[in-house]
């Protein structure tokens, strides 16, 4: 992961699912000219299967038609194909796939 941090959480937009104050969810989202990006999107293991990572992708949708974007995007790499699947059952549609450090990167859009 080379991914600063540091620099992401002032300048990158985090919403966090906390329960019993414990973070269990987040996603990091970065307004673009025609889209809302999606840089991550995490659960904690003993958390999945809850239907979390769907509610923060509907958080992201939610901030996207806030800021007047009719679409969000999002990548992973094509060796999670769990990612992939998961994102194709969230409505999300795969735009274009390409070599990514020593992989495939896989980047999906959705129209909202």
């Amino acid at each position: 992961m080379t991914a600063d941090y540091a620099q992401a959480v002032r300048v990158n937009r985090f919403d966090l699912l906390e329960r019993n104050g414990v973070l269990v969810a987040l996603v990091e989202t970065i307004p673009r000219a025609d889209h809302l990006s999606v840089e991550n999107l995490a659960v904690s293991p003993e958390h999945h299967g809850q239907g979390l990572g769907r509610a923060m992708l509907r958080r992201a949708e939610a901030v996207a038609r806030d800021l007047g974007h009719t679409a969000i995007k999002l990548g992973t790499n094509q060796a999670f194909a769990g990612n992939i699947d998961f994102y194709r059952r969230a409505g999300f549609a795969i735009e274009r796939e390409e070599p990514f450090r020593g992989g495939i990167g896989v980047y999906f859009t959705k129209t909202l």
